[in-house]
């Protein structure tokens, strides 16, 4: 059976949806913008010398790579769902202990946003369109990413040669890419240690270069589960401050002492109150 990171009766509850929505999709022909229609229509080029057949095999050495075309089976379709889903469940985990620890930290803010969640939503229900309206929930969840990105470094190959400056980069060579040092770095974030939601206002981001905020990566290999996260906050947030309030307790550290590691956590873990909301 091998090793998995997940228990059995996640794979087999996520299994089974996937295979399902795949299983009607292919038998009703129908197409929806979502990411599983992209993983069944997904087609990739991938460079094959050795799998080239007598019609790909040329004496043109510039020809002497075939390429193929690879579609994905309903068990790697399954696979990328899975880790959609984890790469989103994580990162949102990462992100809802921090803007917690915000809210209780910064009660102004915390206010701020209950205040926005009442006026646009009400007693509603929540949903993806109203929840991307709340624009002052949205400069606070990327403050928080910024300075608590869920990654705190990312790692990635030079796909060609690069001339950065007075450093020459061969192709084929490993990058690391300082994420926690760029979004704390004083010459891009003026007080950065400081939570200031504004700089995320879209005149702000306008005068910044876009490589400076890297929460989730950039790029074609940016992380899968991105707009997942993030919607799974919103949600969750908004939920929350209609019926709940954090503020500081005995065991909060302000600021955070944080721990060694490629995901970002709190060495002693992330303390604050939580108040039920009166009527």
């Amino acid at each position: 059976k091998g090793y998995s990171i997940f228990p059995s009766d996640t794979i087999n509850y996520v299994s089974n949806i996937v295979n399902h929505v795949i299983s009607q999709r292919r038998q009703h022909l129908e197409r929806r913008n979502d990411f599983i229609q992209m993983m069944i229509d997904h087609e990739e080029a991938v460079k094959v010398e050795e799998a080239m057949t007598e019609q790909t095999k040329t004496k043109d050495p510039q020809q002497q790579w075939g390429t193929l075309k690879k579609t994905l089976n309903d068990k790697e379709i399954f696979a990328q769902g899975l880790v959609f889903l984890a790469a989103g469940f994580e990162t949102t985990s990462v992100l809802l202990s921090f803007f917690f620890y915000v809210m209780a930290t910064e009660p102004i803010v915390q206010e701020k946003v209950y205040e926005e969640i009442q006026q646009e939503l009400g007693d509603d229900e929540i949903s993806y369109e109203k929840v991307n309206q709340l624009q002052y929930l949205d400069m606070v969840i990327n403050e928080t990413l910024r300075m608590y990105p869920p990654f705190i470094k990312l790692d990635r190959v030079a796909s060609q040669d690069y001339q950065l400056g007075d450093y020459h980069i061969p192709k084929g060579s490993f990058v690391t890419v300082p994420i926690y040092p760029i979004h704390h770095d004083p010459e891009y974030w003026p007080e950065p240690e400081n939570f200031i939601a504004e700089r995320f206002s879209p005149a702000e981001k306008a005068k910044r270069h876009p490589m400076t905020f890297l929460p989730f990566d950039d790029g074609p290999r940016n992380c899968i589960g991105m707009r997942f996260a993030l919607l799974e906050a919103k949600i969750a947030i908004a939920k929350a401050l209609r019926v709940v309030e954090f503020e500081k307790c005995e065991k909060t550290e302000v600021p955070p002492r944080l721990g060694k590691m490629d995901n970002l956590n709190a060495k002693n873990g992330i303390w604050v109150r939580v108040l039920r909301r009166s009527e």
